[in-house]
């Protein structure tokens, strides 16, 4: 990489209201080099009119100008600006912490590009202290982005200076990011995941590709992404070394059990840390879990749970940006199963308002039918309803869940994260 190139992958817009910037041409986003050199004619559509009455992503006007997968990488990768804000759009110098160029700024940066892109110092955050995942895939990933994975490309240029075919498809040379992305064998894969990651159009080093992506996520992405690639590169070198031909279905039954590891490990420590006070109940517990979301920016979520004898044992209300109504129900959900197992408690009815819920858990809704973090989210509370044959999920008229209701909408709208197991603060009649 030379001086120039170095310069101006760090000279970029950052977005205010996006008023200012050219959806087509600008450097606003990761892929904007391939926008720009397969635009047939100048746009003069500003990024301000991506933007739904929501203030989040028009999805479908994104595709419709980029195409699928530029549009979802846009939508992962790039906070929507905020069009009612007065803050302009800038161009800034990214080295920068404040991103105001000076030439002794440029010199540092120069002096310290490598010949290769080194990833962000987050982005080993996300892969080394996402709780439950395991090692061999944290020290996998970790291989990934220091592009050190034995493949065609790298074994070729080390031995003889020259890149080797793929082993699959025979047609391109066999990088990281081909292998676990672009390869149509790879491509393949993907689509059946449903998880609706671009497998087109994307960067080629897969240190800017897998930064872009672990930025965007939070855990429960990352580590689900993470048990993906991992299955990916397994059934990649069976189908290599051995010759037996990997099936789609081979690709989400060894996603899923690296899924299922990871979950019984976590459930194994909260059960372990809480053996000497977990009680013994008779069916009589019940929670109640609402999610309330007002744009794509914040989402409020919360449950009651109680039991016939002692009333009320527990609640909690927590906040956060969620991508739909579903999902805030879902993350309810989430937290509410996750919060009934530390007690001890096997046998419980949760009760919810959301018919399409209600639909997930049954495993009535399949996952081509979700939004792909709607889905991820929904892996947990799917495998805990399935191993323990004591939780049963019924749905009831929004109206006898009034209570639990006003501490998602509180949550929501005050943008904070409570549990208890009285009600000092969040009475309801106060909420």
């Amino acid at each position: 990489m030379d001086a120039r190139q170095a310069m101006q992958n760090h000279i970029v817009w950052q977005l205010g209201n996006g008023s200012g910037c050219k959806a087509f041409g600008h450097p606003w986003h990761g892929l904007w080099l391939q926008v720009k050199a397969s635009s047939v004619q100048q746009s003069r559509l500003q990024v301000s009119e991506l933007i739904n009455q929501d203030g989040g992503w028009d999805n479908e006007r994104l595709i419709r100008e980029f195409g699928f997968a530029t549009a979802l990488y846009i939508a992962i990768s790039v906070k929507p600006p905020s069009i009612s804000s007065t803050r302009e759009d800038r161009i800034i110098f990214s080295y920068a912490k404040n991103g105001q160029f000076t030439l002794k700024k440029a010199y540092q940066l120069i002096a310290a590009t490598p010949d290769i892109t080194v990833f962000q110092p987050e982005v080993l955050k996300v892969i080394w202290h996402t709780q439950g995942l395991l090692p061999r895939i944290r020290l996998f990933l970790w291989k990934t982005m220091h592009n050190s994975l034995p493949l065609g490309d790298i074994l070729g240029r080390r031995i003889s200076n020259a890149s080797r075919p793929c082993e699959l498809c025979g047609s391109q040379a066999e990088t990281i990011s081909h292998a676990l992305f672009t390869c149509p064998w790879a491509r393949t894969l993907w689509i059946a995941s449903s998880l609706g990651l671009p497998t087109e159009q994307l960067p080629e080093n897969v240190t800017d590709l897998l930064t872009a992506i672990f930025s965007a996520m939070d855990e429960n992405g990352a580590r689900l992404i993470a048990n993906h690639l991992w299955a990916m590169w397994k059934l990649r070198c069976t189908e290599v070394y051995e010759g037996k031909k990997a099936t789609p279905q081979q690709f989400l039954s060894l996603a899923e059990s690296y899924n299922r590891l990871q979950l019984q490990a976590g459930l194994a420590s909260i059960r372990n840390s809480n053996s000497a006070t977990s009680q013994s109940h008779d069916g009589s517990v019940t929670c109640q879990v609402d999610g309330s979301l007002s744009s794509p920016d914040m989402a409020g979520w919360a449950y009651i749970l109680g039991d016939e004898d002692d009333g009320l044992l527990q609640y909690g209300l927590q906040s956060g940006a969620l991508s739909s109504p579903l999902h805030a129900e879902v993350r309810a959900m989430h937290h509410a199963v996750m919060a009934v197992s530390k007690r001890g408690v096997h046998e419980c009815v949760f009760f919810t308002d959301c018919a399409s819920l209600n639909l997930v858990i049954n495993n009535s809704l399949q996952a081509d039918q979700l939004d792909w973090r709607v889905y991820h989210d929904s892996l947990d509370v799917i495998y805990m309803f399935k191993i323990n044959t004591g939780f049963k999920c019924e749905h009831v008229p929004r109206e006898q869940l009034d209570t639990v209701d006003r501490l998602a909408k509180f949550a929501r709208q005050n943008r904070v994260s409570y549990e208890g197991f009285t009600f000092p603060i969040f009475h309801p009649s106060t909420v």
